[in-house]
């Protein structure tokens, strides 16, 4: 998609239009009924969707999360991360999160609006996407700790899939799990980030 499109396209946001919960169950790990999780106390969080162009095509960002002993080890997601008590926003957490683990430059950031929050069960986190873009392709800067690897996707791409395959995922503890997936630069995207993406995939379909 042109950038300038994306932009135009953008301009006609309106949370009320969000069609959430039905992009979510599309893409959702055993298809359950996701408006049975229970809530309990959760972690707050939020994660950013920017999107900026390459050579005048939209691109977005995702990144690859190192191993490590965790539920979400080695999965592929949007930059962000949990709020913190000094976060004025859950706007601003997504921003901190995703300039400490990519060197995504809040300045350059423009806030366009949130996406439907997501349950995230295994780790207890209520996750807020939300969705930005930026005139420029950012100096993408990995953290080491956090990030193995940032992937530029087309927005192409993830609109251009028409049925989504699906896949059976091994968990760290031994389950295996069948689940709707992307297939973005070879990468096999699923769980909450594919929820996420099915959500934008809806928006930006969506005729004004």
């Amino acid at each position: 998609m042109e950038f300038l499109t994306t932009l135009e396209h953008l301009r006609h946001f309106k949370k009320e239009n969000l069609q959430g919960f039905v992009a979510h169950k599309e893409v959702v790990p055993y298809r359950n009924d996701i408006s049975s999780y229970n809530i309990d106390s959760p972690r707050i969080a939020a994660v950013l969707i920017l999107l900026y162009p390459i050579k005048n095509k939209t691109h977005f960002a995702l990144i690859k999360r190192p191993n490590y002993e965790g539920s979400h080890s080695g999965q592929i997601a949007f930059p962000g991360g949990k709020q913190e008590p000094e976060d004025i926003s859950i706007t601003q957490t997504a921003l901190r999160e995703a300039e400490e683990e990519t060197n995504i430059k809040s300045k350059d950031v423009t806030i366009v609006g949130k996406l439907s929050q997501i349950f995230i069960p295994p780790s207890n986190f209520l996750v807020t996407p939300v969705l930005g873009f930026s005139n420029n392709q950012p100096e993408f800067v990995p953290e080491k700790r956090e990030v193995e690897s940032i992937i530029e996707v087309p927005l192409f791409d993830l609109l251009n899939h028409k049925v989504l395959p699906e896949t059976t995922i091994s968990l760290k503890n031994g389950e295996r799990l069948s689940t709707p997936y992307f297939s973005l630069n070879t990468k096999v995207v699923w769980g909450a980030t594919a929820m996420i993406l099915n959500e934008l995939k809806y928006l930006m379909l969506e005729k004004n």
